[in-house]
């Protein structure tokens, strides 16, 4: 399963859960498990997340601890196939600790919005890295509570990148090859096309 989607401007949109456009490989099956886990909770809680249960997704999603107050955001575990793409792994580290301000902040907006909607969030955006690279990351967000009238503690995300050429699948040689392309100490623009936070009854 393959989270690269190979197309042009004016794709159209992202998710079957939009009740339009044709289904997403990542999204929409992530964004169903995510469901099934939740039952008839407001939430479902990390202990109800199980790799084993999607591993054909796992290259492409990602877990983030909600820390605070004051509220941080340390990335706990980071796809193979997200770190080929940016060229380094962040996990362990911290949001607040990226060196790229417009995209630390872009990052934090999401995970805000998630946490304070109690909703997932769908997100699309654009993201230039010059030299004619550029990328259209599709990304969901989704919070992960210890019970009905719990904090928000964990954020459960995929990542989907859409550009011209891109490989299916993280693999040794591909670390080596690709050289991370989409690092963001190149990033000079991103402009975010889509924001929804989606229904959940």
């Amino acid at each position: 399963m393959s989270a690269v989607v190979q197309t042009t401007p004016g794709f159209p949109p992202p998710s079957s859960s939009m009740a339009c456009g044709p289904a997403d490989p990542i999204i929409d099956p992530l964004l169903s498990y995510w469901a099934v886990r939740r039952g008839d909770r407001a939430l479902p809680s990390r202990a109800d997340i199980d790799p084993i249960d999607i591993p054909e997704l796992l290259q492409h999603i990602g877990l983030v601890d909600v820390e605070g107050p004051p509220r941080r955001y340390r990335y706990r575990l980071v796809g193979s196939y997200m770190q080929t793409m940016f060229g380094e792994n962040y996990q362990g580290r911290y949001l607040d600790e990226a060196r790229h301000d417009r995209y630390r902040d872009f990052l934090n907006d999401l995970y805000t919005a998630a946490i304070d909607q109690r909703r997932p969030i769908l997100s699309e955006a654009v993201f230039d890295y010059g030299t004619d690279r550029i990328v259209t990351i599709r990304r969901l967000i989704l919070p992960l509570a210890e019970g009905n009238g719990a904090p928000v503690n964990m954020l459960l995300f995929a990542n989907v990148f859409i550009a011209p050429d891109l490989p299916h699948h993280a693999t040794p040689v591909l670390h080596l090859r690709m050289d991370g392309p989409f690092q963001s100490v190149f990033l000079t623009s991103i402009e975010e096309t889509l924001r929804r936070a989606l229904p959940v009854d």
